[in-house]
C-alpha cells in the first residue's frame, strides 16, 4: 500500500489559484477536467453542424418539431438507461451509452457522406447526446469524489468543460472555414475525440486518494436501493422529494432563461430596425454583430466567474448558499426589465444572466447530487438533466405561445411574468438548500 503524499505537486500548486487542494488530487482533477474539456468540444462540434444540416434541409418551423421529438423520444430512452444502469457496472455503464453515441455519429457520417438527407434525425440526436452524455459525465463524476472533495474539485472541473464549449464551436469554425475538413467530415473527428473518453474515465476514476473518492464502491450498490419500476429514472425521482424539487428547479430555470432570450431577441430585432432606418446598414449584419458581442461577453465573463468565484463561494456560502444566487440575479434582472425596459440594461442582465447560470449555477446543480446514493446520481439525474430538462423547453414554448395569442401579453407583461417565475424559483431553491445540507450532516 503506498504512502499518501503529504506534499503539493507542481500542478497541484497551480490549481491551487482556483480552488484547495490536497496533495495527491492533482492527477485525478486534471483527468476529469480533461474528460469534461473533451465531451463539451464534441458536443459543440456537432451543435455547430445540426445548424446548418436541419436549416439546409428544412425550415425554422420543423426545427421546432424536432426539438419537441426530442422529449417523446426521452420518455423511452429513459427507462432503457435504468435497465442498463441495473444490469451492469457503472464504469461498464458509461462505456456502453459512450460506444452508443460514438457508433451513431459515425453512422450519421456515412449517412451524411452518401447524399442521405439526416438533418432532422440528426437533430435530435444531437440534442439528446447534449443532455445524455454530459448528465452521465456528471453522475460518474458525484459518483467518483466524496461531498467534500466534490464541493472543491467540481468548480476546476467545470473550467475544463467551458473551455471545451469555446474550443469545440471555434474549431469547428476554423477547420471549415480552411477548407481542411467538410461539415460532414467534422463528425467523425468528433467521433474519434469521443471515443479517447473511454480510457480516461478509468484512470481518472482509478487516480483518486483514498481520503477524496466516494463512500460507495465503483461496482456496489445494494439491492434495495435500485429501482425495479419500469419506468426506471422516472420512478426514482418521483419517489424522492429532493430530487422532484431538483426536477422543478431544472423546468423553472428553462422556462426563465429562455423567455429571456425571446424577450432579449423582440429588443434586439427593433434595435436592428432603427440601426437600419438610420444608417442603412444590413439588418442581419447588425443582428449577427450583436450576437457576436453579447456571446463573447457571456461566455468571457462566464468563464471568470467560473476560474476565480465559484470554488471560494462555495467557502464562502456552500453549495446550499450558491443556489440562491441565479435566482436573486433573476429577479432583479426581471423587475429591471418589466419596470425600466432600456435595451441597454436588458442586455447587461442578460449577459449576468447568462454568466452566472452556465458558472456558479451549472456547477452546483452537478454539486447537488453529490450525497445522493447510485440510483439518484445515474438514474435519476439523468432523468432530471435529459427529460426534464426538455420538458422545461416545452413548458416555456406553450405558456409563450398561450401568453402571446390568448391573453396578448407584450413583452414587458412577460418580463414580469419572468419576475414572479424567479421568486417562485427562489423558493424552490431554498427548500433545496435545506435539504442538502441535511443529506450532508
Amino acid at each position: 500500500m503506498t504512502e499518501p503524499k503529504t506534499r503539493l505537486s507542481i500542478v497541484e500548486r497551480f490549481v491551487s489559484m482556483f480552488t484547495k487542494m490536497r496533495p495527491g488530487e492533482g492527477r485525478s482533477v486534471l483527468l476529469f477536467a480533461l474528460n469534461a474539456f473533451l465531451i463539451l468540444v464534441c458536443y459543440y462540434i456537432l451543435k455547430t453542424i445540426r445548424e446548418a444540416l436541419i436549416l439546409v434541409e428544412f425550415d425554422a418551423e420543423v426545427r421546432s418539431y424536432a426539438t419537441a421529438t426530442q422529449a417523446l423520444l426521452l420518455m423511452f430512452l429513459v427507462p432503457l438507461y435504468g435497465v442498463l444502469f441495473r444490469s451492469t457496472s457503472k464504469l461498464q455503464l458509461v462505456r456502453w451509452v459512450t460506444v452508443f453515441f460514438i457508433v451513431n455519429t459515425i453512422i450519421f457520417y456515412i449517412a451524411a457522406s452518401a447524399g442521405v438527407q439526416v438533418g432532422f434525425f440528426y437533430f435530435v440526436f444531437v440534442g439528446i447526446y447534449g443532455v445524455m452524455v454530459i448528465a452521465q459525465f456528471w453522475a460518474f463524476a458525484a459518483d467518483s469524489f466524496n461531498v467534500k472533495s466534490g464541493q472543491r474539485l467540481f468548480p476546476v472541473i467545470m473550467i475544463g468543460a467551458s473551455l471545451g464549449a469555446l474550443v469545440g464551436g471555434d474549431l469547428t469554425k476554423q477547420l471549415t472555414a480552411s477548407g481542411l475538413v467538410s461539415p460532414v467530415g467534422m463528425m467523425l473527428l468528433s467521433a474519434l475525440i469521443l471515443a479517447t473518453t473511454l480510457v480516461i474515465n478509468s484512470l481518472g476514476r482509478r487516480s483518486i486518494p483514498e481520503e477524496s473518492r466516494s463512500v460507495y464502491a465503483p461496482e456496489s450498490e445494494s439491492k434495495d436501493t435500485k429501482s425495479e419500476h419500469f419506468l426506471g429514472g422516472f420512478a426514482v425521482v418521483m419517489r424522492d422529494r429532493y430530487l422532484v424539487l431538483i426536477a422543478a428547479l431544472v423546468i423553472l430555470l428553462n422556462w426563465v432563461n429562455t423567455t429571456g432570450e425571446t424577450i432579449l431577441a423582440d429588443f434586439v430585432a427593433r434595435y436592428a430596425e432603427n440601426v437600419v432606418a438610420t444608417q442603412g446598414l444590413d439588418k442581419g449584419s447588425v443582428i449577427a454583430a450583436f450576437y457576436g458581442s453579447f456571446y463573447f461577453w457571456v461566455n468571457l465573463t462566464g468563464f471568470a466567474i467560473q476560474a476565480f468565484l465559484v470554488a471560494r463561494i462555495y467557502r464562502w456560502i456552500g453549495v446550499s448558499g450558491a443556489l440562491l444566487i441565479l435566482p436573486i440575479v433573476a429577479v432583479l434582472g426581471y423587475g429591471f426589465m418589466a419596470f425600466v425596459p432600456i435595451f441597454s440594461i436588458i442586455r447587461l442582465v442578460k449577459i449576468f444572466e447568462n454568466s452566472v447560470d452556465y458558472s456558479v449555477m451549472n456547477t452546483t446543480r452537478q454539486a447537488l447530487f453529490l450525497p445522493t446514493g447510485q440510483a439518484a446520481k445515474y438514474e435519476g439525474k439523468t432523468t432530471i438533466d435529459t427529460f426534464f430538462w426538455r420538458f422545461g423547453d416545452l413548458v416555456q414554448a406553450g405558456a409563450f405561445y398561450i401568453g402571446l395569442n390568448w391573453f396578448g401579453l407584450t413583452i414587458t407583461q412577460f418580463a414580469m411574468l419572468n419576475l414572479v417565475l424567479a421568486l417562485v424559483w427562489l423558493g424552490l431553491a431554498v427548500a433545496i438548500g435545506r435539504h442538502y445540507r441535511h443529506l450532508v450532516k
